[in-house]
């Protein structure tokens, strides 16, 4: 599958998608400063223990969907522009990739607030490989968010690309890739903020083998033409 590295529709897709992340860092961003009022908001008014000190949690919740549907928005109209040609119906796409990549912010968030061993814990300092066990529920959380939306994105793939079911697997790899990167970089993350600014740190290598798994989906096509190599 390596073969397809650097052919044209890995070039088209890779550079197009971190085009799409480029602008979703500042869409996300505002996107996560108005989901504090839209969205975190409402939030602590209706959840239980969302009141006083504890409406903190639904902000930073409320500020992660915000983010995670800018990204998603702006990652996804981007990919839109190849996939309009190939797919029918691919506006979904754009919608589907807003869900997906909101869903991906959240539990993200979570696993950043809940699993990542803080200062003077007893897990502070200790290796990766020490951590996981006690982080792999927060860890399949992510991984399950990426294979949901790569279920979502399948649904729309699947009439025109064949063996398009490999996109599922494709992207909870790659999601339980990033769990592993928040893990590892643990509390020098730095809150939500540096959660954005890994998000975007990580999208070559998002773009990059998504790109690879579209470039062999493009080469299994029912009418493959001499532009898909």
């Amino acid at each position: 599958m390596m073969r397809f590295f650097g052919t044209r529709w890995w070039l088209r897709w890779t550079f197009i998608t971190l085009a799409g992340f480029f602008v979703g860092g500042v869409v996300g961003m505002l996107g996560g400063f108005l989901g504090i009022p839209i969205i975190g908001y409402p939030l602590a008014l209706v959840i239980p223990g969302c009141q006083g000190q504890g409406a903190i949690g639904c902000f930073l919740i409320g500020s992660a969907l915000g983010a995670g549907v800018g990204l998603g928005v702006s990652v996804g109209t981007a990919q839109w522009f190849i996939l309009r040609s190939i797919v029918p119906r691919s506006w979904w796409w754009i919608l589907v990739s807003a869900l997906g990549w909101c869903g991906i912010a959240y539990t993200l968030t979570i696993m950043l607030y809940s699993a990542v061993p803080a200062p003077g814990s007893s897990d502070f300092g200790q290796p990766i490989w020490a951590i996981i066990p006690s982080a792999w529920g927060a860890i399949a959380q992510v991984t399950l968010s990426g294979a949901l939306m790569g279920l979502f994105q399948w649904l729309i793939l699947r009439g025109s690309l064949q063996k398009s079911f490999w996109w599922i697997p494709t992207n909870a790899i790659i999601m339980l890739t990033a769990a592993l990167g928040v893990l590892g970089l643990g509390y020098n993350i730095g809150g939500l903020p540096g959660m954005g600014a890994f998000v975007v740190s990580f999208s070559p290598i998002y773009a990059i083998f998504s790109g690879i798994i579209f470039a062999w989906l493009r080469q299994q096509n029912r009418h493959p033409t001499s532009s898909d190599i």
